[in-house]
């Protein structure tokens, strides 16, 4: 593979008979490198064939390359630090916010976030990649991102690793408030949101409203459970019932029995541990 244009140290667009025009990118594998050089296949992290990203190709033209060495620095780090499974097309969407956003931050133009607190609190790990995103624009450009750009790096990786675009992950943060919020309201009046059976109900409507989101809820019924639930927790199946109605009257969708299962029993371990 031959390099067609160095663009800068670590990005070079190559040439190879097989994929046509590639861009490549890997530590110092543009460093003194000139037209027709072969490319180094040991400094490889990633290769984009054109045809098959037009947008990468025409980003690359209007973005300086910097930003895509950075982003694939930005994934690197949360799948080797967090072990996150990133979609390769989110790299695209996420070089074009982090540009257009420092772009506006150099303008002092700055964007609010609605859902800092979910963020902080629901996906610990994609908001540490955040935090390191800060870091590295920092060091590479000079622009102190505020919080609000480190919460909208973590909705990318939210969005990559669950495979959800950013209006489905927004919504999935409207299910985990609403929920979370009439549950507190409605069952767990004085809950203690420090304790164990707590936080295991949180992660629970995390996931649960990522499938409710995304129509991939359970259906299986476990008919012994279904029935010990029915004679002994009538308290919290009467919350997840008004819950279910709730979400009906905002997304035109019950939770389904299993899922309403599970969630009764999170509410019943709460109240039991001492949660409540």
């Amino acid at each position: 593979m031959k390099i067609v244009q160095p663009l800068n140290n670590n990005v070079v667009i190559g040439y190879e008979k097989e994929k046509g025009e590639v861009i490549v990118v890997g530590t110092g594998i543009g460093f003194h490198a000139k037209k027709g050089d072969r490319i180094d296949k040991t400094k490889i992290q990633k290769i984009f064939v054109a045809s098959q990203n037009e947008k990468l190709a025409e980003l690359i033209e209007k973005i300086p390359p910097e930003y895509l060495e950075l982003v694939e620095d930005i994934f690197r780090q949360a799948q080797k630090a967090y072990h996150l499974s990133l979609e390769e097309n989110s790299t695209l969407a996420l070089m074009d916010h982090i540009h257009f956003a420092v772009k506006r931050l150099r303008e002092g133009l700055v964007l609010d976030n609605p859902f800092l607190t979910e963020i902080r609190q629901f996906y610990p790990k994609e908001w540490k990649i955040g935090l390191y995103a800060k870091e590295k624009i920092r060091e590479m450009f000079g622009v102190e991102i505020p919080e609000a750009e480190v919460g909208y790096v973590a909705m990318y990786m939210i969005s990559s690793e669950y495979r959800q675009d950013k209006r489905d992950v927004n919504k999935t943060f409207k299910v985990i408030d609403i929920a979370l919020d009439f549950i507190k309201e409605d069952y767990l009046t004085d809950v203690d949101e420090e304790s164990l059976a707590y936080t295991r109900l949180v992660a629970h409507v995390k996931y649960f409203a990522q499938r409710y989101v995304a129509h991939k809820e359970s259906t299986e019924e476990d008919e012994l459970l279904k029935k010990t639930i029915q004679e002994a927790f009538q308290e919290e199946i009467a919350c997840i019932e008004g819950l279910s109605e709730l979400l009906y009257s905002k997304f035109g969708r019950h939770i389904t029995n299993s899922e309403g299962n599970y969630l009764v029993l999170h509410l019943r371990n709460c109240k039991n541990m001492g949660g409540r």
